[in-house]
């Protein structure tokens, strides 16, 4: 697997679920959207690959000809500075997938993060807005299936993407931004281990 396909794999599991238990757990109606999900996450990895790889070289470079700790303490700024790059390359597509694919995410986030018992599922209005026909139906499968049951709120929430659960009183907070931030630094590791530890073949 590629860096890039790592860093997406990664944001999944760190916002939905684990690509295994995504495959298995996938329902029948959801295949022609994961499918098309699939194309635009290739699309994505594609393009981020290509500049993450010319980047990587040329940190590669500079760090081949530099000596002395000025040089050395340049070239960590610019590791860090590409590592902030592509992780929020990599975050704001998130936020371009198209309405099919963005709710594909949205329930592979639901099936990780449902609980048992009663609760209330929150969206922003843009969410609200367009929520595909018999989503909120699909919500109570998905919700039933962990011994559940989630009421949708018509009220908005402030959030950029993702959603809140709220279980007695108690609220989970599953927005894109949170979910990220939680990782974030997992994911700087992953990433810089990815960029400047591999080796060309």
């Amino acid at each position: 697997m590629s860096g890039l396909e790592k860093i997406i794999s990664q944001i999944e599991e760190e916002a939905s679920h684990s690509a295994e238990d995504i495959i298995r757990e996938a329902k029948e109606q959801a295949g022609a959207i994961l499918s098309e999900a699939d194309k635009e996450c290739e699309k994505i990895k594609a393009e981020a690959r290509q500049k993450a790889d010319a980047q990587r070289e040329d940190i590669l470079r500079k760090s081949r000809s530099s000596a002395g700790m000025q040089e050395k303490r340049e070239l960590l700024q610019e590791k860090q500075r590409l590592i902030s790059e592509i992780m929020e390359e990599a975050k704001s597509a998130l936020y371009e997938l198209d309405g099919k694919s963005y709710f594909l995410l949205i329930i592979r986030m639901l099936e990780k993060y449902v609980q048992p018992g009663k609760g209330e599922i929150c969206f922003n209005q843009k969410d609200l807005n367009r929520l595909p026909e018999g989503f909120e139906q699909t919500i109570q499968e998905i919700a039933g299936r962990k011994g559940g049951e989630l009421t949708l709120s018509k009220a908005p929430a402030s959030i950029d993407g993702g959603f809140l659960l709220i279980y007695g009183g108690i609220e989970e907070n599953c927005s894109f931004a949170s979910v990220f931030a939680d990782g974030r630094e997992r994911l700087q590791d992953q990433i810089h281990s990815l960029l400047f530890e591999h080796k060309p073949q």
